[in-house]
């Protein structure tokens, strides 16, 4: 009797995973399903998505977009001698000799390491301007 209840468990245990082994293709399709939807603004045809999270937009500073875009990469920790972003000791000689609007044509030309207008090739004067300013210590308008 005992080897009989010993093959009966055996056979219940080994054939357990078998029981839901049949996925049918909207079981799949359920399970796989997207928990979210992605929409591009101005997009046709697609859901909103609201943030959730954040409820208070964050208003960035005039110049602080291309700052974090296409200039935080050299001037964050100075690499290949950049003036560090608001370090007045890095940028105090360069206002000494030059103005902003100088320092302006020297960033659309480029100068030393940094190319002609840094990595934002698609930025007006105006923009480098602004991410200048946003960059200096006293970023006064």
């Amino acid at each position: 009797m005992l080897n009989r209840l010993n093959l009966l468990a055996m056979v219940l245990i080994l054939s357990a995973p078998c029981v839901r082994a049949e996925n049918t293709e909207e079981d799949i399709r359920v399970r796989i399903q997207p928990v979210g939807q992605v929409r591009v603004e101005g997009a046709d045809n697609a859901p909103v998505v609201k943030d959730t999270q954040q409820s208070t937009p964050v208003k960035k500073e005039p110049g602080q977009e291309i700052y974090e875009t296409h200039c935080i990469t050299c001037h964050q920790n100075g690499l290949a001698g950049a003036p560090k972003h608001r370090n007045i000791d890095d940028w105090k000689p360069r206002l000494t000799e030059k103005s902003v609007d100088e320092l302006v044509k020297s960033a659309i030309s480029g100068l030393n390491a940094m190319p002609p207008k840094g990595t934002c090739s698609e930025c007006s004067a105006e923009e480098i301007k602004q991410a200048i300013l946003f960059m200096l210590p006293s970023h006064d308008n």
